[in-house]
């Protein structure tokens, strides 16, 4: 009760506040746009800007597929299970099945994800609009609260309390921000500081670098700034941005990585990454050009850590590149990337610097990870196995983690609820297509609504169509990323050839009417991607910004030199497989993204 009181709500009062949130999913969502616009933002300027959740649709492709699957399965995820450690906490009747694996009480870290599955669910209802999804974010709003508020201890197990009791804060926190902005659960936004006071007591007092893997401290104290700083919007609180602030790791990263140092050997790579997305927020918030240099200058350092797939590795941290490591880790079976948290993590970090720079280099990035990670994990089944590490070895595999319910399953449906955020934005006057794959975008401006409708079967095929269903005034520029690996791009407009240079946004400005046309053809040329600069002849397939592996590998393929790409051939009527002879066996390539079950290989010697 001391929470509720230091909120000025009754728990009679939140329990009321739960049911009406419940009736108000059905019917009426404060909008995203009014609630980001009221927000108190002071500082960075940012070159094009997102589109709220609800503006851009998925209309059919590769992306919209697993889109739709993810979608289906957190909705059917059972309540009374997500809840149940949280009531058992409470000494609440707690009904279902134990969650298992990380999630429950005596797990690695009890219930962990339980923001994140809110979080998500919250971003895929306002995208598409359906009132079962806010129902049921309001649902599991309404049985968290009750649970927390009336718990002792705001964890619900040990380990999360002792080693993670900040990593966990964090989750509670952006399911409650998501639910209030995007579902309209106005409990949400009341049990906001009701969770941060109750976390408080156990979480270190100075923000505390976690190095490497498996060395202590554990926790990581400076991933909270992000959803503080929005804690405070929300809320008009000062003190949750003075604490967003306070928790910024600043000596240890911003600071050196702003002055242009690479400090990212040994560190912790997701941790560090997502905790970029707090310095993203203390530039949008403080106007510190520091937080975006270093944001800059991080996507510098990280750019040769990379696999091809666009995740880096190996595990789950950075290696000094120049005792060859990264080669090295395909030798040592830890040619592993973190699939849903890093690349989730990585996203973030690419918007984010899309929108601060408007630079096409990092939608090139944001696109190689989006297809290679996100969108090529495993789905996961109906008892809490999901995807963790992808292997780029000689047999690799695409595994679920060894325990159920992995951090893994929370970044999942963010990550994939946010392909929506990735495909446009815009300035006042410019329209961006960032990424090509069958949508539609509506973009409310001062000259009028614009419709755009993009038709396209990139990447399987080259060509992509986009058509103006509104114009509005038609008073505004199309931009256009052409990626930097493309050859002989070709735009028409109407009919009229334009200008398209790889490596830019190619910029058509006209006065635009309903009924305009624009066609791009992308070429994708087959190439190969050395794994690092001290083994050039140790290289992955890529065609366009997708990596291809060679499916079902026999022993010693990794000891055979290939003449890649050039003996590949195209398998016969087929977009996305290619062929080629090893010793008269036939070595079959696929996008990465299609590979389920079968073992692959992604790297080979190059003749």
């Amino acid at each position: 009760m001391k929470g509720f009181e230091k909120a000025g709500i009754s728990r009679r009062e939140f329990v009321h506040c739960a049911a009406c949130a419940t009736a108000a999913a059905g019917t009426t969502i404060a909008s995203p746009a009014a609630l980001a616009a009221a927000a108190a933002v002071a500082g960075g300027k940012e070159a094009v800007h997102e589109f709220a959740y609800g503006k851009v649709r998925l209309t059919g492709g590769r992306i919209k597929q697993q889109y739709d699957h993810i979608q289906s399965h957190y909705l059917a995820l059972d309540n009374d299970r997500v809840l149940k450690v949280f009531r058992e906490n409470a000494g609440l009747p707690a009904p279902g099945p134990n969650m298992g694996g990380w999630y429950d009480k005596d797990g690695f870290v009890p219930g962990l994800t339980i923001g994140q599955y809110i979080s998500g669910l919250a971003r895929l209802g306002a995208t598409t609009g359906d009132k079962d999804i806010h129902a049921k974010v309001a649902a599991l709003v309404q049985g968290f609260g009750e649970a927390f508020v009336k718990g002792s201890n705001p964890y619900a197990g040990p380990k999360a309390q002792d080693q993670w009791a900040a990593y966990v804060m964090d989750k509670y926190v952006v399911g409650m921000i998501d639910a209030y902005r995007l579902s309209g659960v106005e409990q949400a936004k009341k049990l906001l500081p009701i969770i941060i006071e109750k976390c408080r007591p156990y979480i270190s007092p100075v923000s505390r670098d976690r190095i490497g893997k498996v060395n202590p401290p554990y926790d990581e104290t400076y991933i909270m700034s992000e959803n503080l700083f929005h804690v405070a919007d929300i809320t008009g609180d000062q003190k949750y941005r003075d604490m967003a602030v306070h928790y910024l790791l600043d000596k240890e990263w911003f600071d050196p990585l702003a002055a242009g140092q690479d400090v990212l050997p040994e560190k912790h790579a997701y941790s560090h990454t997502i905790a970029l997305s707090s310095g993203a927020q203390a530039y949008l918030h403080l106007g510190d050009d520091k937080y975006r240099k270093a944001l800059e200058n991080a996507w510098k350092f990280m750019e040769p850590q990379r696999f091809a797939s666009g995740g880096w590795g190996p595990e789950e941290q950075f290696v000094h590149l120049h005792q060859g490591k990264l080669a090295a880790s395909l030798k040592s079976s830890k040619a592993h990337f973190e699939t849903p948290c890093g690349a989730f993590a990585d996203l973030k970090l690419a918007r984010y610097l899309m929108r601060f720079t408007g630079d096409a280099r990092y939608g090139d990035g944001l696109e190689r990870t989006l297809y290679n990670t996100m969108l090529a994990v495993r789905l996961p089944d109906s008892d809490g196995g999901y995807p963790y590490y992808s292997d780029y070895g000689a047999a690799g595999e695409k595994r679920y983690y060894h325990q159920k319910w992995p951090c893994c399953s929370g970044t999942l449906v963010q990550g994939v609820a946010d392909y929506v955020l990735n495909l446009y934005f815009h300035d006042d006057d410019s329209l961006l297509v960032n990424m090509y794959a069958p949508s539609e975008v509506s973009w409310d401006r001062a000259g009028g609504t614009v419709e755009v409708v993009q038709e396209t079967d990139y990447p399987a095929r080259d060509t992509v169509k986009l058509k103006v269903r509104k114009a509005g005034n038609g008073r505004f520029a199309m931009k256009l990323r052409i990626p930097a690996w493309t050859k002989g791009a070709t735009l028409k407009v109407n009919g009229v050839a334009q200008a398209a240079t790889p490596g830019s946004l190619a910029v058509v400005k006209r006065t635009w009417k309903v009924g305009d046309v624009v066609e791009l053809t992308i070429p994708q040329p087959l190439r190969t991607l050395p794994i690092d600069d001290q083994n050039p002849n140790l290289a992955a397939v890529m065609r366009g910004a997708v990596m291809y592996a060679g499916i079902n590998p026999w022993d010693g393929i990794d000891q055979q030199a290939i003449a890649l790409p050039g003996a590949l051939e195209a398998m016969p009527d087929q977009d996305q497989a290619y062929r080629v002879k090893v010793d008269g066996r036939n070595l079959v390539f696929i996008p990465y993204f299609n590979v389920d079950t079968e073992r692959s290989t992604t790297y080979f010697k190059t003749a």
